[in-house]
């Protein structure tokens, strides 16, 4: 997370307020946020304490806290997460992209970067990179949270505030807001940040499913088309690779058997062809972190199927509940406006 934070302190931009925003004093973060505060005394920086969020998200009470004490001439607001750590020029690409004036608000994304390279952990990032698909640079289907800008007058214009009131997501809020106005998302592919660590497989499910869950909420069409990838896709993948094993097992309808494995392979194939074309533009955009991609380069090319169960688990268990658990606090998502705190954690 010090790493994470000292990148926002050394972005390259000529005039930069920093607002580190946390629920309460009592954050084990506050220390270091008040040691990075003080190591750079000439980035203008404030640290802010929301208090407990009773009626919309955590993220989304601390943000709306935030705006509230953004500085009168600021003429941008950017957006970003402590777990992402974004490039030197990161915040230069996410404003450029501002400079159209039907654009409403710039995008990166994230892409996780295993440090131990467990198997749930390189998983995550190849589940999280196929989500990345999405973020086509004309008509991205989304906003992301993580690494989003807007211009202040956007911001007022489009009443950010408003719909993000009673929600728990911050970026499908603003991607509804933006888009009701007429405007449009652009997707910086520069701006990509990167979190470097690791989780269980514990982690990698209830992470999953809480992505897949706020969707199914916020954007069902895109829920929907999840659903139809993986039925045409993953399920069907699956399920011909196991007629194809009972056939070859038994001897019956061998010819049958051979024709199905090469339909699979040949799906198996376009999904690692995927898989390459996504990890040699990270390299080609940002070669530091392609270095140690590289590393996973046999996971990105064959482990498509896996992360596509991981999508086929998550929609199952999105479909039969709309509550969740997030940063230790449980939620209940009633519509995209409405979300009640079923329980709380310090």
């Amino acid at each position: 997370m010090e790493e994470n934070l000292r990148a926002f302190f050394r972005l390259d931009y000529r005039d930069l307020e920093i607002l580190l925003v946390t629920g309460d004093s009592a954050d084990a973060s506050v220390p270091l946020l008040e040691r990075l505060r003080a190591d750079h005394p000439k980035i203008t920086s404030k640290l802010l304490f929301a208090g407990a969020a009773r009626s919309r998200g955590q993220k989304v009470h601390n943000l709306l806290h935030a705006l509230g004490h953004v500085r009168n001439e600021s003429r941008v607001v950017a957006f970003a997460d402590s777990d992402g750590r974004p490039a030197q020029n990161w915040l230069k690409h996410l404003v450029g992209g501002l400079a159209d004036p039907r654009v409403g608000v710039t995008t990166g994304y994230r892409w996780y970067v295993p440090r131990r390279g467990n198997a749930a952990s390189v998983l995550r990032s190849i589940w999280n990179a196929s989500i990345a698909t999405l973020l086509d640079e004309r008509a991205p289907a989304f906003a992301w949270g993580g690494a989003m800008a807007l211009r202040k007058e956007t911001l007022e214009r489009a009443r950010i505030a408003g719909y993000w009131e009673g929600a728990l997501s911050d970026d499908y809020a603003v991607t509804r807001a933006v888009r009701d106005q007429g405007l449009l998302i652009r997707f910086e592919p520069r701006c990509l940040v990167f979190s470097h660590e690791d989780c269980g497989w514990r982690d990698l499910l209830g992470w999953s499913f809480r992505q897949l869950a706020i969707t199914r909420v916020y954007q069902p069409g895109l829920w929907w088309r999840g659903w139809i990838s993986e039925l045409l896709g993953g399920v069907t993948f699956w399920c011909g690779l196991a007629v194809a094993g009972a056939s070859a097992l038994s001897g019956a309808g061998m010819g049958e058997a051979a024709l199905l494995a090469g339909l699979i392979l040949v799906a198996w194939g376009v999904r690692a062809a995927k898989g390459w074309l996504r990890l040699e533009a990270v390299e080609t955009v940002f070669p530091a972190e392609g270095h140690l991609l590289r590393r996973y380069r046999a996971a990105y090319l064959l482990w498509g199927p896996l992360a596509s169960l991981v999508t086929l688990l998550g929609l199952i268990r999105s479909a039969l509940t709309r509550k969740l658990v997030w940063r230790g606090v449980r939620y209940r998502m009633v519509s995209p406006t409405q979300t009640v705190v079923t329980e709380g954690a310090p």
